[in-house]
């Protein structure tokens, strides 16, 4: 083993992170503060070593394990080309801001580091400028225009990131950002591209030595590459996935696709006013802009007001609604059609071509799709719908641009085993024998938390399962005072738990589906005696560490509903090759969900907590021994006394 303080030249890529990781290493001279772990160490070789084999690695490493700085150090000093893909925009603004340039400093790299997001998180001035020449906006909307605007002139980027009056689900910024469908490059003047941020952003993002992008912008880049259609992001030597779990799901997203009013909506409302700005004289134009209208509408009624997800075989069981999609999409096609020949009156309508033809097209797509591979099914309730089409497996696809690109591949994440196993997700991206490792977190659960699972709990099919459990932990909250999680497995389990708290807690009650998850968080940290309600996406990538969280409630154990769409074609696809679908599918994913639930409680080494487990599946039903196998190793306790006594302890009350 060489020592650590021998000088960069004489070391490999991967003894090297022995230098820089070992106690009293390069880190350590860097920051004193640096705290020395094994596990980060090891980590980091073994991220080296997949570097110079040019292999592919699922590195699980546990909360508190340091994995940023762990793929960091080899990826910059590697002196490859590397794309660094997280799960969110706000792990892209984090990695940029924070951790790369410490590492760049402790590392003395001297290559280019940029972030780049997806199309529609960057202002197209152009249609800023059709926007403020439209006159059919609310004096709110006019308010925010302006603001955005006045951040035209002084931003470098156009980044939305960098504006935060303005909400980027905000319709305003839904009109004025570069979407691809509106994009009309090629007809811009030079004065007018010189002006047009993501064109410039993306050059300079693309010839960077280091470059972060998201999931979802890693995806559509693959699903454009599989298509055949060109791509978005550079080819590079060295791809590192941040929150690797959420990699399957996300490419499902965009090797399918989705059709919502919304869009729909949004395409009329356009069409309306490309006639007033582009084709005043062509009234047949407003006519058939009026008549998608009512189709869109009428299709709305046929599904019923009340709020359902639907499979194709449900769905085409309603002639009516299957006869209502039709006549849109007929009348799609006959509107472009009569666009075609206006294209040269202007931008606007060129563009609108474009889009039209690509509605129409997915419209055709799911009514006639004959793919074995792809789920189609739709969501509705009153006033609004979607319509999905779905791949059940994106291991063919990412299997396939993976041997293409060729290179190092890094998955890492607190959750991708399963009971020790990456065999479900390997699977479900077709990863062929990728080298693994698991590294569990530093922290000292025995001490720093326990669980309380209540004894004599209904089953969770009980009308009155959440009321009990409520009941059951109501005197944990109130000796924490809030400064608690309440995580539960559905909307409508999150509806009825916030109508009985409200009647009984004194505190801040934070719901989800009250404001942006951002928001909602944030307001957790500032309230007093807080509860945060939530499921979905509450259950992952929410940090709180300190006093502001105590306790975290799990109400069941987390599996999927068996009525959605999406299940119901992958347990019929698994019973169809003989296999179990709760065992092959259920089980697995159920597992993964709780260890991220569960993971909510202790982010720091300083965190204490309870963890509160209600389901009382974990100790009737076999299956329960392996979710309590994949939760941390601390205490259980089974009594309101005991559960009181642990907290008192854990809090030194």
């Amino acid at each position: 083993m060489k020592r650590c303080t021998e000088e960069a030249f004489d070391l490999s890529l991967s003894e090297n992170m022995d230098a820089y990781f070992c106690e009293n290493g390069r880190l350590t001279e860097f920051d004193q503060a640096f705290c020395h772990r094994d596990s980060q160490q090891s980590m980091a070789k073994a991220v080296a070593e997949i570097i110079e084999q040019s292999d592919t690695l699922l590195a699980e490493a546990g909360t508190g394990t340091g994995k940023t700085f762990a793929y960091l150090v080899p990826a910059m000093l590697s002196g490859k080309k590397v794309i660094i893909s997280t799960a969110t925009k706000t792990l892209q603004e984090q990695l940029l801001r924070k951790d790369v340039p410490y590492i760049k400093k402790a590392t003395q790299f001297t290559g280019r580091v940029r972030l780049l997001k997806g199309r529609e998180n960057y202002l197209c001035p152009q249609r800023l400028a059709i926007a403020q020449s439209a006159q059919a906006h609310s004096d709110q909307a006019w308010s925010k225009l302006n603001r955005i605007e006045q951040w035209s002139q002084t931003t470098r980027d156009g980044d939305k990131a960098e504006l935060s009056e303005v909400d980027e689900s905000d319709p305003v910024w839904s009109q004025v950002c570069a979407r691809m469908e509106f994009c009309q490059a090629n007809e811009c003047g030079q004065a007018a591209q010189s002006q047009c941020f993501y064109p410039q952003v993306k050059k300079t993002a693309t010839e960077a030595e280091i470059l972060i992008v998201n999931h979802h912008l890693f995806c559509a880049d693959l699903a454009l590459k599989e298509q055949g259609f060109g791509d978005l992001l550079p080819k590079a030597d060295l791809y590192i996935f941040d929150e690797a779990h959420q990699l399957p799901d996300v490419a499902a997203q965009f090797l399918g696709f989705r059709l919502s009013r919304y869009q729909l909506d949004e395409f009329v409302r356009d069409l309306k006013e490309a006639y007033a700005k582009e084709a005043p004289d062509t009234q047949w134009l407003m006519d058939q802009a009026r008549s998608v209208a009512e189709a869109i509408s009428e299709f709305n009624q046929v599904l019923g007001k009340f709020e359902k997800r639907w499979n194709w075989q449900k769905f085409q069981e309603s002639t009516v609604s299957v006869q209502a999609l039709k006549t849109l999409r007929n009348r799609l096609e006959y509107l472009a059609d009569g666009l075609k020949p206006l294209t040269d009156r202007g931008k606007r309508l060129a563009a609108l071509y474009q889009r039209v033809q690509t509605l129409a097209s997915e419209l055709n797509q799911w009514l006639d799709q004959k793919s074995e591979n792809q789920v189609r099914w739709l969501e509705s309730s009153q006033g609004r719908f979607s319509l999905h089409l779905t791949p059940l497996s994106v291991a063919g696809p990412f299997a396939r641009q993976q041997e293409k690109l060729g290179g190092s591949w890094v998955f890492t994440s607190a959750t991708l085993s399963v009971n020790a196993s990456f065999d479900y997700f390997s699977h479900k991206l077709g990863l062929v024998e990728p080298q693994t490792a698991i590294w569990t977190s530093p922290f000292d659960f025995a001490s720093q938390a326990a669980i309380y699972h209540p004894v004599g709990l209904p089953s969770p099919n009980d009308p009155d399962y959440l009321r009990i459990c409520l009941r059951a932990v109501w005197p944990l909250l109130q000796k924490t005072k809030g400064r608690a999680f309440l995580l539960f497995t559905s909307h409508s389990g999150v509806k009825k738990a916030a109508d009985i708290l409200r009647d009984h807690w004194s505190g801040s009650l934070v719901v989800q589906g009250e404001g942006p998850r951002s928001a909602l968080i944030e307001r957790f940290r500032k309230e007093d005696q807080a509860l945060l309600l939530g499921t979905g996406s509450f259950w992952e990538g929410v940090d709180i560490k300190g006093e502001a969280l105590v306790l975290v409630m799990i109400d069941r154990l987390p599996f999927m509903p068996p009525d959605d769409p999406i299940v119901e074609a992958r347990e019929a696809d698994l019973k169809q090759k003989g296999l179990s679908s709760f065992f092959h599918f259920q089980l697995p994913e159920a597992l993964i969900t709780m260890k991220q639930g569960s993971g909510r409680l202790i982010r720091d080494a300083s965190d204490k907590g309870l963890l509160v487990l209600c389901d009382p599946r974990l100790k009737t039903k076999g299956y329960g021994r392996q979710f309590i196998q994949n939760l941390p190793d601390c205490p259980w306790v089974y009594t309101p006394e005991s559960a009181q006594d642990a907290l008192d302890r854990l809090l030194n009350v």
